[in-house]
């Protein structure tokens, strides 16, 4: 019975896995973003990382370390600059020899949507590592894989993310759920703006699509306007401020030795 019982359930996680099986309100990854440039220092692990877990999401990556780049201009941008790798002491023995070292992994990559502002996205994690006195090889080879699996765990984070704009909200919902990934406090994008069933993508096209429509244009000479500021046709002045200088010697001062 037992047996049984574990057949059905693999058959059924095998089922759901061929037929593409993913959560409520998210679309598959290459249907968001079907294309995307890749840029950056492509000679690093967590760009390679990063490039491999996208094409196995589907996605057409055209990456800047092909001897064939050329960007395709319609499709999104990621630029991933290098990782940055610190390392500190957190203890010693009595011999004032460190004994366990923390290290800490920083990526950083920006995501550059055409027709919208760039999204800047940053991640770090923190490891701790056992130094072993009189093993200095296998000292710096247990750093060289735990640096390794970081920038591999943080790569799959990254796509993750990136996933989110295929994020949707729920049509039923008054404030939809998508100004929970826009909404930042450098911008004017609040909860009850009208996207509601958007995926972050096509949100972010709509926003920008509105903020065209409904923007002004000026010349630069309504810009100079220091005519209706001003009486006209005078010559702006600064105001007649005598300038008094911060570290000036006082005037009873003897400078005769």
């Amino acid at each position: 019975m037992k047996i049984t019982r574990v057949t059905v359930i693999a058959a059924l996680s095998l089922l759901l896995g061929a037929c593409g099986f993913h959560l409520p309100h998210q679309e598959n990854l290459a249907t968001t973003l079907p294309r995307l440039n890749v840029e950056g220092d492509y000679h690093e692990d967590f760009y390679k990382y990063v490039v491999q877990k996208l094409r196995l999401a589907g996605v057409e990556v055209i990456s800047e370390s092909s001897s064939s780049y050329q960007k395709y201009e319609n499709a999104p941008t990621l630029m991933i600059p290098a990782p940055h790798v610190t390392e500190e002491v957190v203890a010693v023995d009595s011999m004032a020899q460190a004994l366990e070292n923390n290290i800490r992994v920083s990526v950083s990559a920006t995501l550059s949507v055409p027709g919208n502002r760039p999204m800047l996205m940053r991640n770090s994690l923190t490891r701790s590592v056992l130094n072993k006195s009189g093993f200095a090889l296998a000292s710096q080879t247990e750093k060289d894989t735990v640096i390794d699996e970081t920038l591999d765990e943080l790569a799959a984070q990254m796509v993750l993310r990136i996933g989110y704009l295929g994020r949707q909200s729920d049509p039923t919902d008054v404030a939809p759920q998508v100004t929970e990934l826009l909404e930042n406090e450098d911008s004017d994008y609040r909860a009850d703006s009208p996207y509601a069933g958007m995926t972050v993508m096509e949100a972010l096209k709509s926003q920008d699509a509105s903020e065209r429509a409904s923007g002004t244009q000026v010349t630069l000479d309504e810009l100079n306007n220091h005519s209706q500021v001003l009486d006209e046709g005078k010559t702006p002045v600064l105001p007649p401020v005598a300038p008094v200088l911060t570290h000036e010697a006082p005037a009873d001062l003897d400078t005769e030795m």
